[in-house]
């Protein structure tokens, strides 16, 4: 796996939505490239964080699959 294919995937694999196949080379990747493991851990800090507010503020379901949807799409 490389940087590019790491980061096509990156969402796939917090979300937990690959094989185990192709997670378990995602990890060794982000095991081995730092720059690419730095992106995994603000990624996942950054999901956990916008996850943590939807609940906290009671957001409409809506609200957030769009807030989500936006950011995702850049």
């Amino acid at each position: 796996m490389n940087c590019r294919e790491c980061a096509e995937h990156l969402y796939e694999y917090l979300d937990r939505e690959l094989t185990p196949e192709l997670e378990r080379e995602l990890r060794a990747h982000l095991d081995e490239c730092p720059p690419c493991g730095e992106h995994h851990d603000f990624e996942a800090l950054f999901l956990k964080f916008v996850r943590a507010r939807c609940r906290a503020q009671g957001a409409p379901p809506e609200l957030r699959r769009r807030i989500l949807r936006e950011l995702f799409e850049e």
